[in-house]
């Protein structure tokens, strides 16, 4: 059964890791799927070649989606190419998320905020302003983190954006109210992003022997994980959870044990 037919999903940072794992399993049931990133290359070309496999219909939309006027100008190439959109998933992140705390300036607390908080905040606006305006149902999915629940050292920007998250879609969903829009959150723990050598969604997993003394399932994570959440969230499965945070982690911060 394809839970997604037809729908429209814009998946926001897919070039790979956790967004090429949404994007690809999307389209394994049904959806149309535009992915966004900064970069453009053939590893975004072959993204779409496997989206495309799958009888759907794939886009590329570049842009930095830190900034209003980026934001616009990707959805609006979006929208040009899909007609509607029914389910984002905010999911970019620049990769260098660990800075300490004397060493965070200005200049990557504005840059972290602005992608990873604000960047989410008004993707979801624009998104829902769409919904709207076209009557249909929508889905609105954050990528929050595992470290939006503990602290460790040199990850207080990166987990207070993440931990504004989850805060954030409970106001989206409240604000949202009777317009059959729902806003969630997913927060991954240790997920390996290693691109795939063939068409799969995962890459190699991360060495179990790491994660035996404080993840409960004794693994790392895979893509595939946070993207069967994300199509459960995304689809009539998920219809009745509104405002929460879904945790992705192996048991990670049940058992209260977390290491870099």
């Amino acid at each position: 059964m394809k839970y997604l037919e037809g729908k429209n999903v814009l998946i926001t940072g897919a070039r790979k890791g956790i967004g090429r794992g949404i994007a690809i399993k999307l389209a394994e049931h049904g959806a149309n799927v535009g992915i966004n990133d900064i970069v453009e290359d053939e590893i975004i070309n072959k993204n779409l070649s496997i989206i495309e496999k799958n009888g759907v219909k794939a886009s590329f939309h570049k842009g930095d989606v830190s900034t209003i006027t980026g934001i616009n100008s990707v959805f609006d190439s979006f929208i040009n190419s899909h007609k509607q959109i029914d389910v984002l998933v905010n999911n970019a992140i620049f990769p260098d998320q660990q800075c300490s705390f004397f060493e965070t300036d200005e200049t990557y607390w504005d840059r972290m905020m602005n992608l990873s908080l604000k960047g989410y905040f008004f993707a979801s606006q624009r998104a829902a302003h769409e919904m709207v305006n076209n009557g249909n149902d929508g889905r609105i999915i954050c990528l929050s983190s595992v470290h939006s629940y503990v602290a460790m050292p040199n990850w207080t920007a990166y987990g207070t954006a993440k931990m504004a998250l989850r805060r954030m879609v409970k106001g989206i969903a409240a604000d949202l109210s009777g317009k059959n829009i729902t806003a969630n959150c997913i927060a991954p723990g240790a997920i390996s992003n290693r691109l795939p050598e063939d068409n799969s969604i995962d890459g190699a997993p991360h060495n179990a022997e790491n994660f035996k003394n404080f993840v409960p399932a004794e693994k790392g994570g895979l893509p595939s994980d946070i993207a069967n959440a994300v199509l459960y969230l995304s689809s009539e499965l998920g219809q009745y959870v509104n405002g929460e945070t879904l945790l992705v982690d192996g048991g990670m911060i049940a058992s209260r044990k977390i290491h870099d």
